[in-house]
Formats: structure tokens, C-alpha cells, sequence
């Protein structure tokens, strides 16, 4: 008796361990949201440094560009990066991450060649040229923090911020100025492939480990109630249940 007892307390002891154990996976995985990794930083960064010219590009755009349809692509732009800005800069500061706060030197001479354009049509073409190759470059950058973050506002940011530049993309395209062959060809490497494929490895690992989990406090379980029956049964036995009636049935009998 003494025995079986010991068994089904440490048998449960396992089963609150186990159990604890399956519970503090998520709550693990909730405290690494609230960390940064490189990329994530890297995004924030990107992001707020090109809206530190894309902004004023756009501004040029409303107030220089001869055709509505520019115009109003700069309108746009402008609009679309001060909210992106307020966004960015509310996480950089919640996160302590420094971001830049001028243009770089690129960006500058850019931005001198856009002021300094002989005609409106120039400008017009500059600017379309311009803002649609940055776009480009920073569109797949998104697409891979978006697809690989363990931050829950950092993959609501890149939503959003994926969805804000793949709009510019097709407004700057529709003006009809963009020469697709200046473009950049896109790079032919494994950074993305080994990215999506990091990400997937973990959500494997994840899954296996609380499938595994599950299993062990599935099994402890089934266990521990087979251990209480069998308990059960050795302690009430069908014999004596029969010297039980067949005593009952003496005491019955009237004495000779």
C-alpha cells in the first residue's frame, strides 16, 4: 500500500511539472517579443531615414511638378512618410533605438538634383526616377523583417510600412515616367532564403516542443489514472467480496 502510494505522488509531482513546463513555452516566447533583434532595428532605421528626404521630395513634387499626376503623387508621399515618421520614431523611442536625423550624403545630392532641375519636366522625371528606385531598395527589406520578426509591433509596423511603399511604387510607376531599365537588377543570394528558412526552423522547433509536451502530459495522465484503478482493484478484490456474503449469509442461520 505504502508503495503504490509513493508511485502516485511522484507520478503526479511529474504531471505538474510537465504541465507547468507546456505553460511556460508561450510565456517565453511572450517575453522575446519584447526584444529587438538587428533586423528589427535595421527596419526602424531605414524607414526614418528615408523619410527624411522622401518627405521634402514630395513636398518639391506638390509645389514644382507641372502635372497633376505628380502633384498628387507628392502629396501623397509627403503624407504617407510624416505618418510612417510618427510611427517609426514612437518605437524607436519605446525600444531606445537612435535613429538618424539627416539625410545621408546620397540622399542630399538627390535632393540638390531635384532643386536644381532646368525644367518641370526634369523635375518630374528626376523625382519619379529617384523615388522609385529608393522604393525598390527598401521594399524586399521590409518583406523579409516582416516575415522573420519576433516582435509583435514590429510586424504590425512592417505591415503597414509594406503596404505604405508598395502603394509609392505603383503611384510613382503610373505617372509614366519611370525607366525600368535604369532599375537595379534584383539580387540573385540566399540572404532572404536563409532568413525565411531561420524563421521556419524555429516555428518547427516550437511546434515539436509542444506537441512533445502535450504527449508526455497526455501519457502521465493515462498513467496515473491506470495506476488508481489497479490501486483500486488490489485493494477490493472479487474474493472478498464472496467471503463477505458467504460470512453474512452464516450469521443468518439460526444456531443448531
Amino acid at each position: 500500500m505504502r508503495s503504490d502510494s509513493d508511485r502516485l505522488r511522484k507520478l503526479l509531482v511529474l504531471v505538474v511539472v510537465l504541465v507547468l513546463a507546456q505553460l511556460a513555452v508561450p510565456a517565453i516566447a511572450s517575453a522575446q517579443t519584447a526584444t529587438l533583434t538587428d533586423s528589427d532595428r535595421d527596419l526602424l532605421n531605414r524607414v526614418r531615414q528615408a523619410g527624411l528626404w522622401e518627405m521634402p521630395a514630395g513636398d518639391m513634387a506638390r509645389v514644382r511638378a507641372q502635372t497633376p499626376q505628380v502633384r498628387n503623387v507628392g502629396q501623397t508621399l509627403m503624407v504617407d512618410h510624416g505618418r510612417l515618421d510618427v510611427a517609426v520614431r514612437d518605437l524607436a523611442a519605446k525600444y531606445r533605438v537612435v535613429l538618424p536625423d539627416q539625410p545621408t550624403p546620397d540622399q542630399q545630392s538627390w535632393l540638390t538634383e531635384m532643386r536644381t532641375a532646368p525644367s518641370s519636366a526634369q523635375f518630374e522625371r528626376v523625382f519619379a526616377n529617384r523615388l522609385r528606385a529608393a522604393h525598390g531598395v527598401i521594399f524586399p527589406i521590409i518583406g523579409n523583417v516582416r516575415a522573420g520578426t519576433r516582435n509583435d509591433e514590429i510586424r504590425a509596423f512592417a505591415n503597414t510600412a509594406n503596404q505604405v511603399v508598395l502603394r509609392h511604387i505603383t503611384l510613382l510607376e503610373s505617372t509614366g515616367l519611370i525607366d525600368f531599365d535604369a532599375l537595379p537588377q534584383p539580387p540573385v543570394g540566399t540572404t532572404a532564403s536563409a532568413s525565411a528558412a531561420s524563421a521556419l526552423n524555429l516555428g518547427s522547433m516550437d511546434i515539436l516542443t509542444s506537441v512533445v509536451l502535450g504527449l508526455l502530459v497526455r501519457g502521465a495522465t493515462l498513467l496515473l489514472l491506470w495506476l488508481i484503478r489497479s490501486s483500486a482493484r488490489r485493494r477490493h478484490r472479487p474474493g472478498d467480496d464472496y467471503a463477505a456474503n458467504r460470512t453474512a449469509e452464516r450469521e443468518k442461520q439460526p444456531a443448531g
